[in-house]
């Protein structure tokens, strides 16, 4: 089996100062490392191996006015973010004897972005009030692993174990404007290799253990090639760092069914998150923020990690199928952007406990019926806000949806609608400020597929809903903040193949 995806976007975006090149970037820090580093859940989950503090970094200290229907109105006209990207994955699958597969995987991954921000109407590089980033992230993969279905002393068993290895290269420069000598010229290099094992092992005839492992070292090379006579420069070299750090994970987990319909699981896990090499750039304090003298950054951020429980039930009976489940989350050194003073930080202890129901019903061969709803407390466990909700986390969440199989597959229709309680602001720990509001959206999709080709249309926000999921309170003054208003409407044609 060999996939090939090749992807080129290009995005432009007015936007107020933003510290960071890519907003999408922010929406990784939800992700941690469990046993196997390949579940990346969605923005709004808050569950184990899932951080709060990723969202979009859109930074300014001014209420923004524009509208969507009158650009004009913008402050910052000539703001803007632009991202390409290429990615292309390989691998096979062979099997070695009877029950025993050898699974290869290998990739590359390409992303360029460049950004521009301006303090004044026009974009005329300047002191303080001019920035220019362009950035180049390329990531290389293999991640061999071997399958083994057999029996053991028995009983069934089911082990996947294998090595991940990454090697990330960040380069960044960062100057007073385009074409202009850079005042920065980040150069990181991160290696990481893992080793991994998960045993899942029928006990009985009904019920089933799991059991597993990850160790995995990170290996970091960060070096900043400063040039204090570049155009306009008024800051100082980062220090250079060296290092090496080697996590774990851990994970028990056990399922019983109490008759062909029921089964009742639980589970519990230590989980981590290494910071990402563009994370490493923004980190630590780059000006004190009483007399505004320039302070040289480190690279150092502490790696993100939790220990979690969850217990739950599955219900099976025809085409109705429902899993509802009670989760409590304890996170140290959860990885933040800091919205105010521009870089990334650990927080203080945190704690994520909640339910999650999804549900769905198959009414025929073709017609699909799905909905799910969550309730989720974030609250800081430790230090100077202890016991207030952690800001961006929306108490509830809930979807709904219908997908139908109109033509064999080359014709299907998706119609989702999402909806989001009201949440707290970035930069708003005390809990004073006025929250961002609750809201929602439908999307519908149209896809198909014939053998190895694949289409689809997409419509999101189609009632064309007028809102914002991320806004940044004033230090200073309760009722102001910065908001970055999302897209209306919005249309997205792709077409592919596999090989």
């Amino acid at each position: 089996m060999v996939d090939l995806v090749l992807r080129q976007c290009r995005q432009h975006r007015r936007l107020p100062r933003q510290q960071s090149l890519c907003p999408e970037e922010r929406r990784r820090q939800s992700q941690l490392h469990d046993i196997r580093p390949d579940r990346f859940p969605d923005r709004d989950r808050r569950r184990s191996g899932t951080a709060v503090a990723g969202r979009p970094h859109r930074r300014s200290l001014h209420r923004p006015r524009r509208t969507r229907n009158r650009p004009k109105g913008d402050q910052h006209p000539f703001n803007y973010a632009n991202q390409q990207g290429f990615s292309a994955t390989a691998g096979f699958t062979k099997t070695l004897v009877n029950g025993v597969d050898l699974i290869v995987d290998g990739g590359v991954r390409d992303k360029k972005q460049q950004s521009a921000f301006f303090a004044s109407p026009a974009p005329v590089p300047a002191f303080f009030t001019s920035t220019y980033v362009g950035a180049d992230l390329t990531t290389w993969s293999i991640t061999p692993r071997l399958s083994v279905k057999s029996l053991l002393l028995g009983l069934p068993s089911q082990l996947l174990t294998g090595i991940d290895y990454y090697d990330a290269s960040f380069q960044q420069n960062r100057g007073a404007g385009q074409g202009l000598a850079p005042w920065h010229n980040y150069d990181l290099r991160q290696q990481t290799v893992a080793g991994y094992f998960q045993h899942t092992l029928g006990v009985a005839p009904t019920t089933e253990l799991s059991y597993g492992a990850r160790v995995q070292t990170v290996s970091l090379s960060a070096r900043d090639k400063f040039d204090p006579a570049a155009p306009f420069n008024a800051d100082i070299g980062a220090l250079p760092l060296t290092s090496n750090e080697t996590q774990y994970a851990l994970h028990l987990g056990a399922e019983h069914r109490l008759n062909d319909t029921v089964s009742l699981f639980g589970r519990a896990a230590r989980a981590f998150r290494t910071p990402d090499v563009d994370e490493r750039v923004s980190s630590g304090p780059s000006f004190d923020p009483f007399t505004f003298a320039a302070i040289p950054q480190t690279f150092q951020l502490k790696t993100q990690t939790s220990q979690d429980v969850e217990g739950g039930l599955r219900i099976k009976a025809g085409g109705l199928q429902l899993q509802s489940s009670l989760y409590l989350m304890d996170l140290s050194n959860e990885i933040h952007f800091n919205p105010i003073l521009f870089y990334n930080t650990n927080l203080d202890p945190t704690r994520r406990y909640g339910s999650e129901t999804s549900l769905s019903y198959r009414v025929n061969d073709a017609l699909l019926l799905r909905s799910a709803i969550a309730v989720t407390r974030a609250v800081f466990r430790e230090g100077v806000w202890s016991g207030n909700d952690v800001p961006l986390v929306s108490r509830y969440t809930a979807s709904a949806g219908v997908t139908w199989n109109i033509w064999q597959n080359y014709v299907v229709l998706d119609a989702t609608a999402r909806f989001w309680s009201e949440r707290r602001m970035d930069n708003d720990q005390a809990g004073t400020q006025k929250p961002i509001p609750a809201n929602g959206t439908i999307d519908l999709k149209l896809s198909g597929q014939v053998e190895r080709y694949f289409w689809s249309l997409s419509a999101n926000n189609v009632l064309n809903a007028l809102y914002y999921d991320y806004a940044i309170a004033s230090t200073f003054t309760d009722g102001r903040f910065s908001a970055y208003p999302l897209p209306g409407r919005t249309y997205l044609l792709k077409a592919g193949a596999t090989f």
